[in-house]
């Protein structure tokens, strides 16, 4: 019997790599990052409840999805000094408006794209159904230009021309702040937040890293709205609860702002009714 304990690991090309992982894998060098993770559970008892009123109401497909990142657009804006990017290697700038990526699931979940929504804070509920599932219909039966050019173009770049492409969109678009959008290059491309719902996969915890090309503070994943132990006026109950997972750049937000945005994330949620008030007024 051949003794295989001291033989060498051998490695080979990973067939049909998807557009994302060529480009994560040109993207990302050895870890020195100032990421900070933190979770939150929330009680979503309101929030279902609203979503179902809402959908009898309106008929309009209205999901947590969309409560989170409303919440979080208007937590953003009522800390704008937490609305920033980092240039230049170290200089600190605000950004004057609060703009949301949105991950969007593509090729039956094997791709990752997203929709950049902006001046997201000053959406009422309509409007966050039609910027996410529009803009996502279009990415996923192929019909956004911009995805499109920059999915082509990433897939069939050999690995080694990725990097120095990934470099350079970087400058571009964060350092330049030049607006390309025919070129698959839009300024400043991840906005204020990227958010990224994993509950469709049954995923309880999870954090996510940055995109170095991103130049934003916050990354949320939602996970599944699951029944857990929940203490209530000093009981023990059952609650449907929303568990929340965050990476911060710590250069930007630290224990104390995630504090912030964390309280009043949990506020709209748990009271999802006046949001839509607060996005008529700011409209």
């Amino acid at each position: 019997m051949r003794d295989n304990t001291h033989m060498p690991a051998t490695f080979q090309s990973l067939p049909d790599a998807s557009s994302f992982r060529r480009t994560a894998a040109s993207m990302w060098s050895a870890p020195k990052d100032p990421s900070i993770h933190g979770s939150m559970d929330v009680d979503a008892t309101h929030a279902l409840a609203f979503l179902e009123a809402h959908r009898a109401r309106t008929g309009e497909k209205l999901t947590m999805t969309h409560l989170v990142c409303a919440a979080t657009a208007r937590a953003l804006a009522k800390h704008p000094d937490l609305n920033a990017k980092v240039r230049f290697g170290g200089r600190l700038e605000k950004r004057s408006t609060v703009d949301l990526f949105v991950s969007v699931s593509t090729g039956n979940g094997k791709d990752l794209s997203g929709a950049k929504i902006e001046r997201a804070d000053a959406l009422d509920w309509s409007g966050w159904t039609e910027a996410i599932g529009g803009r996502a219909k279009q990415i996923r039966e192929g019909k956004d230009p911009a995805f499109e050019k920059s999915r082509s173009l990433f897939k069939a770049l050999p690995f080694f021309l990725l990097r120095p492409l990934l470099w350079l969109v970087d400058v571009l678009t964060n350092e330049l702040h030049l607006h390309l959008p025919s070129q698959g290059m839009p300024r400043d491309p991840f906005g204020s937040a990227v958010i990224t719902n994993v509950g469709m996969f049954g995923i309880d915890t999870a954090f996510a890293p940055f995109v170095p090309l991103g130049r934003c503070p916050m990354l949320l994943l939602i996970t599944e709205v699951k029944d857990r132990p929940w203490v209530e006026e000093g009981k023990l109950v059952v609650k449907p609860v929303l568990r929340l997972c965050a990476t911060f750049d710590h250069r930007i937000i630290d224990g104390y702002a995630a504090g912030l945005l964390a309280k009043e994330i949990r506020a709209q949620l748990e009271q999802p009714l006046p949001a839509q008030a607060a996005a008529a007024e700011a409209a």
